[in-house]
């Protein structure tokens, strides 16, 4: 939940009202840390695990669409700028995950 906060940069209260909904409609599930019980564990449930991957292959179709029509240079440029709206310290994590995975 800590690392989900981080990157989502909401208040745990607010999380909390977020995750309650979709522990209760049955697409993510909250376990207990097995060395830490303090820690709570998010999963995708089944029904989540289908419904991500049915949004998530329905928003890859438009990027791509979106992305041949603006082509290259406009791609770019987009980039840039989601990247300009990142805090410092969220740039700098991006950078690192990027350099890590060439």
């Amino acid at each position: 939940v800590n690392n989900l906060l981080a990157i989502l940069g909401v208040t745990k209260q607010s999380l909390n009202r977020v995750l309650r909904t979709l522990i209760e409609d049955g697409l993510v599930e909250s376990r207990v840390g097995t060395t830490d019980k303090r820690e709570r564990h998010l999963y995708l449930t089944e029904d989540g695990a289908a419904l991500e991957r049915k949004l998530s292959d329905a928003q890859r179709a438009r990027m791509r669409a979106a992305y041949r029509a603006a082509g290259p240079q406009s791609v770019a440029g987009f980039r840039r700028v989601l990247e300009a709206m990142m805090d410092p310290d969220m740039r700098r994590r991006y950078h690192a995950i990027r350099e890590s995975d060439t």
